[in-house]
């Protein structure tokens, strides 16, 4: 094998560090979903990822950052995945319509790390910082996800990065108003309602949500 045929080692090595990265942060959110955040320390999850404690506050500076990490990850990969499932006919916006009624599907399932997610949140000025760290990162996904929907997309033109980003703003306000109303709110039904409103615009009147009727067929 000649000596350019040769795999390059800094690729190689990030690949490595981002695996462990990731290891780690998914550890970190299984352990808390699996036994509530005051119930694990940054040793157990270096033990259910199979790294040193060392090796933990490399990548993360607490068991409560990886958390964020490990669910802001996840939920970034299914909803571009779901993205890219949604049916072609559909327009930009509702095709992201279409993916959260997907996601919102098995919400049971995430509803106690996401209720646990937005109490760290609005109690931690530093995680509220790194969470916006990640919208980042999810803003460029999303548009890009939802670019080809657009018809004669420009090089310049910000369309999508427009509605991912709106998409992200109405997103986290309806995940705080639901972690800290007192009544039995469907974060999902909240999040359709958001985005078909976005849909609708801003000066219309409130729209009627179709959420649980498309939910119920």
């Amino acid at each position: 094998m000649a000596k350019s045929d040769l795999p390059s080692p800094e690729p190689l090595r990030s690949r490595n560090k981002l695996r462990i990265r990731q290891e780690i942060a998914a550890a970190a959110m299984g352990l808390a979903v699996e036994r509530g955040l005051s119930n694990f320390t940054a040793d157990d999850i270096a033990a259910s990822a199979q790294v040193g404690r060392a090796t933990f506050f490399r990548y993360f500076d607490s068991k409560e950052s990886a958390v964020v990490v490990g669910f802001y990850e996840s939920r970034l990969k299914e909803l571009v995945e779901t993205l890219g499932r949604a049916p072609p006919k559909l327009g930009p916006v509702d095709a992201l319509i279409w993916s959260f009624l997907q996601l919102g599907t098995d919400f049971e399932k995430q509803s106690k790390l996401m209720r646990l997610l937005a109490t760290m949140l609005l109690t931690s000025p530093s995680l509220r910082a790194k969470a916006l760290d990640y919208q980042a990162s999810y803003e460029q996904a999303i548009a890009a996800a939802i670019a080809g929907r657009y018809e004669n997309l420009a090089a310049d033109d910000l369309r999508p990065r427009w509605l991912a980003a709106s998409t992200l703003a109405v997103s986290t306000t309806c995940v705080y108003h639901w972690s800290a109303s007192e009544a039995p709110l469907s974060l999902p039904d909240l999040v359709i309602a958001a985005l078909e409103q976005l849909k609708a615009g801003f000066d219309t009147g409130r729209v009627k949500s179709k959420a649980r009727a498309t939910r119920r067929r």
